[in-house]
C-alpha cells in the first residue's frame, strides 16, 4: 500500500465497467418517478464523477453527449492515464480526466472547476475515510448547482453485519504479505476458511466463504481476485447507515429523493403487506429509509439526492414524463409480464403491457404515445406513466431515453465503439462497452455482440453470412473458449455451431436495437 493512496488498493487497476444508473436519463427518471423536479437540462449540462476508476462511464456519457461538458476525477494515476488516453484516440473534446485527491478538488488553484447539475460517485463512499466523505460533501456544497442531483451507491448497513469480522481479518492477514493486492486476497480468504472449518463462529458459514471464492454475478475467473482486492482490502472499507449518509449530506443542503434501483421506489414491490404496515407507521426521513434496509436486509443502496428538492404536482410530472422515451433493450421474445421482485412475484397485466412491448419492438417510443395506444388509452386499471416507466426500465426491459427519439451517432462516439470492441476481438477482453447516444448512455457487449459489432465497423456488410465469417476468423485468431452452462466447449463442431447460433441471433436481434439507439 502506497502513501499516496491513504489506505485505498492503489496497486491494482479497479476493473472496468459501464454503471449506467449514473446516466443522465436514469438518473433524471429516478427524479420524475418520486415526483421531484430534476435540473433542466436540454443537451446542454455539466457532469462530474467523482472516483471514475478507468474512466469508462464518464467516456460513455461524454461520446453519448455530446454538447454536455464532463469532468471525471480520480486519486489514481494510472487510471486517469489510461481514460485519457481513451478519450483522445476517439476524439473525444467534453470530457476532461483530472487526477486529484478529494482534498486537492477543494483548492481552486489545483482544481478550476464549473458548478455541476449531476454529480455520481460509484464505488467510492463506503470505502474512504471519514475525513474524504467530509471533503466530498464540501464539494457537493460548493459545486453542485441548486436543483443538482447527486448520486451515489455505496455498502449499506444492517447488510453486511455478518461480513463485518471476516473483511477485518482479510483486511489484517493481507497486511503482512508483500505481494500484490489481488494474490494477498486470495491468500488471507485461505486463511479466513482455515479457521472456520477450525470451528470459528464469528467467520460466518462456509456458504459465505464460497460465495466470495465464486467472485460476483460480474467478476469471475482472474478478474473476482482483483474485485475482492478492491471490495475488502480499503483500509478505510466502512459499510454505513442511510440516515448517516443522509445527515451528512443534509450539511450540503442535499435532500435524498429516492433510489436509483428504479423497483425500489415502488412499495408493492419491495415489501410486503406487513413490512408495508410497519413503515406506514414511521414518518418520512433518514429512520424511514434504513428502517426499510433493516427489514429486507439490503446490503447495498444507490441513493439520490437533489441540492433544493422540489416537488410536483402529479399533473406536472406527468406532463413530463410524457415526453419522456423509453427504448426496448430486449427481444420482444425475452420481454416478460411476471417479475422476481423483493417482495415475491408481481404479476403486469398482459393485455396493457403485451402492446406496450409490440410498439417499442418496432421502434423507440415517448411514454405519451405508449399511453396513447388503442389498448391502453381510456381504458380502467391501466399502468400510470409512473408505473410504467420505473418498471420497465428498472427490470431491465427498456433504456431511458432523455432528450428525444431522433438520434444521430457522432464521428467520436462510432470511434470509441471501434476502439472497445477492438479490445475484444483481439482477446484482450471479454466484453465491450459501447456508446448508444439516443439514450445519452451506453451498451455492454458480450463477446459474440462485439465480434459481430467489429465486423460492421470494419466494413463488413450487414449480411448473416459476411457476419459469420467475420466472427469466424476472429474467433480463429485466438484461444479465448466458448462456455455453455458453465462449461467449456472443446469439440470443433460444437464451437462452430455455438459461433453460428449466436451470430445469427445478433444478427436478428441486436443490429436493429443498435440502429435505434444510434451505436452504430
Amino acid at each position: 500500500m502506497t502513501s499516496w493512496a491513504s489506505g485505498y488498493v492503489s496497486d491494482i487497476e479497479y476493473l472496468p465497467g459501464l454503471y449506467v444508473e449514473q446516466a443522465p436519463g436514469h438518473l433524471i427518471l429516478a427524479c420524475l418517478i418520486n415526483g421531484i423536479e430534476p435540473p433542466l437540462l436540454g443537451e446542454t449540462f455539466d457532469y462530474c464523477e467523482l472516483g471514475c476508476g478507468q474512466g469508462v462511464t464518464a467516456n460513455v456519457i461524454a461520446a453519448s453527449n455530446p454538447r454536455a461538458r464532463v469532468v471525471a476525477v480520480d486519486f489514481n494515476p494510472a487510471h486517469i492515464a489510461r481514460a485519457g488516453g481513451v478519450a483522445r484516440a476517439a476524439g473525444l473534446e467534453n470530457v476532461d480526466f483530472l487526477e486529484l485527491s478529494f482534498e486537492e478538488m477543494l483548492d481552486p488553484e489545483k482544481a478550476d472547476l464549473p458548478a455541476f447539475d449531476m454529480v455520481t460517485l460509484h464505488g467510492v463512499w463506503s470505502w474512504v475515510s471519514a475525513e474524504h466523505r467530509a471533503a466530498i460533501t464540501a464539494f457537493l456544497a460548493r459545486r453542485v448547482k441548486p436543483g443538482g442531483i447527486v448520486s451515489l451507491s455505496y455498502n449499506a448497513m444492517p447488510g453486511w453485519t455478518a461480513l463485518l469480522p471476516l473483511q477485518r481479518l482479510m483486511l489484517e492477514h493481507a497486511a503482512l504479505s508483500p505481494e500484490r493486492s489481488d494474490v494477498q486476497v486470495l491468500h488471507a480468504l485461505d486463511f479466513a476458511e482455515r479457521l472456520q472449518k477450525a470451528g470459528s463462529g464469528v467467520l460466518g458459514s462456509q456458504t459465505l466463504i464460497e460465495q466470495l471464492r465464486a467472485g460476483s454475478a460480474k467478476h469471475a475467473g482472474d478478474e473476482k481476485a482483483v474485485y475482492l482486492a478492491h471490495e475488502y482490502l480499503n483500509a478505510n472499507w466502512q459499510p454505513l447507515y442511510h440516515m448517516d449518509t443522509a445527515r451528512l449530506l443534509a450539511e450540503a443542503k442535499l435532500t435524498y429523493v429516492g433510489a436509483a434501483t428504479l423497483t425500489e421506489n415502488f412499495p408493492d414491490l419491495a415489501f410486503n403487506p406487513a413490512q408495508r404496515e410497519i413503515l406506514a407507521g414511521v414518518p418520512a426521513g433518514p429512520l424511514r429509509e434504513s428502517v426499510k434496509d433493516y427489514l429486507v436486509n439490503r446490503p447495498f443502496r444507490r441513493d439520490i439526492y437533489v441540492r433544493g428538492a422540489r416537488r410536483m404536482p402529479d399533473a406536472v410530472r406527468d406532463a413530463r414524463l410524457r415526453d419522456f422515451g423509453l427504448a426496448l433493450s430486449v427481444p420482444l421474445a425475452d420481454t416478460k409480464t411476471a417479475l422476481d421482485v423483493p417482495a415475491g412475484k408481481a404479476q403486469l397485466e398482459a393485455r396493457f403491457y403485451q402492446p406496450v412491448f409490440e410498439a417499442l419492438a418496432a421502434r423507440p417510443h415517448t411514454l405519451g404515445e405508449l399511453a396513447d395506444l388503442p389498448a391502453l388509452r381510456g381504458q380502467e386499471g391501466g399502468p400510470s406513466l409512473v408505473e410504467m416507466a420505473g418498471i420497465l426500465v428498472g427490470s431491465g426491459q427498456a433504456l431511458p431515453v432523455p432528450f428525444g427519439l431522433s438520434v444521430e451517432a457522432s464521428p467520436a462516439s462510432r470511434a470509441l465503439n471501434r476502439a472497445a470492441v477492438l479490445e475484444v476481438a483481439e482477446k484482450r477482453a471479454k466484453t465491450a462497452v459501447v456508446a448508444a447516444p439516443l439514450t445519452g448512455s451506453g451498451l455492454t457487449l458480450t463477446t459474440m455482440e462485439s465480434l459481430v459489432y467489429d465486423g460492421l465497423a470494419n466494413g463488413v456488410p450487414g449480411e448473416l453470412p459476411a457476419l459469420l465469417a467475420h466472427a469466424q476468423a476472429r474467433m480463429a485468431q485466438g484461444a479465448v473458449p466458448l462456455m455453455r452452462e458453465g462449461k467449456r466447449i472443446e469439440d470443433p463442431a460444437e464451437t462452430q455451431a455455438a459461433i453460428a447460433e449466436g451470430v445469427h441471433w445478433c444478427f436478428e436481434n441486436r443490429l436493429p436495437f443498435w440502429r435505434q439507439v444510434g451505436a452504430i
